[in-house]
């Protein structure tokens, strides 16, 4: 049993150890100090065909916070446009448990104008949703997996301040946004993230919010592919936590952090098809860029993984077929590529994958190349990757398949902090200033964000309290990018009136029948061969 003076202890998968309180061997960034009334958070939640429990996740996101008016959520929605009556948007089931529903419509055309004005009667009304609920929608053909979900995060991301990820179906702690706030503060730490696999909400307690056991990811083993995976479920626990504990894994079911997290480190669009493997690769950026991840000394939500949506009966990607997006294996095995390529592993890259990475003269240096050309999907400068696999206890070699082991969730619980030099950008990259980019990819933007850290700017250190860059800067924008369902017989008009559009053209106006790739004898051309590298950077991706 622990005394007063324990500070918690943590369950490895085979054996408890007390955690030890000891100082940094340097002073951590210190956190700008506003106060949980004053801080705005807000909750990103990708959603692929699953409105109705994501419905029900909204609704308790809003009814258990302590102060619901400083959370604004933005959801990325992956629905059937075809069936809006069985593959409901998160946002129409959500005014729906809120007693605004919308009329039923007779179907055609003629009742479009009608049907459009009811909907939009019903987003007008509905709580929350014209100012602090923003969307950004999508056919579910077109989903390539949840990585690939959460980069359309910097569509939506307004000037918060805290940003959390969770699922679309989780539950929350009463409170849950003073928990975190508060649990986020006590690290001390400017760009800490807490974050842990939730614990099931079927394991929930009355003792909730006085944080018995918190779920804590130990071990990590290296895949067939040679890339660091975590377990889909925690392997150990955090027991009776003082303070949030420094970790060495990281999980989009649950984190919280500053938002300057997101765009420091934004999710890789192109990272598609990927689940498992994708993990370790982005605790690397964030551990390279500075992050330090935490599991948190309470749980503040809960995974909600008992009632499946019926649309998620069949077998897909991940267990029980709640990730079954299109799967597209070519997609995939190029970002397997992608996720070796930034961890410098070289082991299963042939001569025909090494082709499209870059210039050079070998695989290695085609690899060197393409990690280059990461940019902002890359590595950092802040912690070196030697670091990051002494402070994680593996092994990988970049040519040799046998060198390599992971760390049977050994030496979990007490972790030291590595010092960095905070004069060096998070954003600053690997390959910055070494001229071995030729395709670099670029970054991202954020056009509903306005504060600093959008544009590539950062705090100074040490921070003063209340730094001048940031005071009084948090605030909220009241913009609503929820495209309305519209019926998809009408939307093939346009289309073929577009490609009508182009042909009238290119016969009349144009003159360039080689734009429409038709030749002098009406045959169709070959393609040039194209320069730039495919399909590992997607470059098309980069305008989406």
């Amino acid at each position: 049993q622990s005394n007063d003076m324990s500070f918690g202890r943590v369950f490895d998968g085979t054996s408890f150890e007390e955690v030890q309180h000891f100082p940094a061997d340097q002073q951590i960034a210190p956190v700008i100090r506003d106060g949980p009334a004053k801080s705005s958070i807000f909750v990103s939640i990708p959603q692929y065909r699953d409105g109705k429990r994501c419905a029900q996740t909204l609704k308790n996101l809003f009814d258990s916070a302590s102060n619901p008016d400083r959370v604004y959520v933005g959801l990325i929605e992956q629905t059937n446009t075809e069936d809006p009556k069985d593959d409901p948007t998160c946002l129409d089931e959500y005014c729906s448990l809120m007693g605004y529903r919308m009329k039923e419509h007779p179907p055609g055309y003629i009742h479009k104008g009608e049907k459009q004005a009811d909907h939009d009667a019903v987003m007008e009304a509905c709580p929350r949703v014209k100012d602090q609920i923003r969307s950004v929608r999508f056919h579910h053909i077109g989903a390539k997996g949840p990585v690939y979900a959460r980069s359309f995060i910097r569509k939506i991301l307004g000037n918060e301040q805290f940003c959390m990820q969770i699922d679309a179906a989780t539950e929350f702690a009463k409170g849950w946004d003073t928990l975190a706030v508060k649990d986020w503060l006590n690290t001390g730490n400017e760009y800490a993230v807490l974050s842990t696999i939730p614990l099931s909400s079927k394991d929930r307690t009355s003792t909730e919010n006085g944080g018995a056991e918190v779920p804590r990811q130990c071990a990590i083993k290296i895949g067939s592919e040679g890339v660091p995976l975590y377990e889909n479920k925690a392997d150990g626990k955090a027991i009776g936590l003082k303070q949030p504990l420094l970790s060495r894994a990281h999980s989009s079911q649950f984190s919280f952090a500053k938002c300057h997290y997101e765009t420091n480190v934004p999710h890789d669009p192109f990272a598609v098809q990927l689940l498992e493997t994708e993990r370790f690769p982005r605790f690397a950026r964030l551990w390279s860029r500075g992050y330090d991840v935490y599991t948190p000394s309470v749980n503040i939500v809960y995974r909600e993984n008992t009632n499946l949506h019926p649309l998620h009966h069949t077998a897909g990607h991940g267990s029980n077929g709640e990730r079954k997006w299109p799967p597209n294996d070519g997609e995939r095995h190029d970002a397997h590529i992608r996720m070796k390529v930034l961890l410098g592993i070289h082991h299963g890259i042939g001569a025909a994958d090494a082709s499209s990475l870059g210039a050079g003269n070998s695989i290695g240096g085609k690899i060197s190349t393409a990690r280059a050309n990461l940019g902002i999907y890359g590595l950092g400068k802040r912690r070196t990757l030697e670091q990051l696999l002494e402070f994680t206890g593996i092994s990988f070699s970049s040519t040799d398949a046998s060198e390599k082991h992971g760390n049977d969730g050994h030496g979990c619980t007490n972790l030291k902090w590595v010092p960095y030099d905070v004069s060096i950008s998070p954003r600053s990259n690997l390959f910055d200033g070494t001229g071995k980019a030729d395709d670099l990819d670029l970054d991202p933007e954020f056009p509903l964000r306005t504060l600093p850290d959008a544009f590539g700017g950062q705090y100074d250190h040490p921070f003063p309290d209340g730094a001048a860059a940031w005071k009084g800067s948090v605030q909220t924008v009241p913009v609503s990018i929820d495209a309305p369902s519209s019926d998809v017989p009408y939307s093939i008009v346009f289309l073929l009136w577009g490609v009508g559009l182009c042909v009238w053209y290119a016969m009349f106006l144009g003159g360039k029948r080689a734009s429409l790739g038709i030749g002098k004898n009406g045959s169709a051309r070959k393609p040039k061969r194209r320069q730039t590298k495919q399909p590992l950077s997607e470059r098309s991706l980069k305008n989406v």
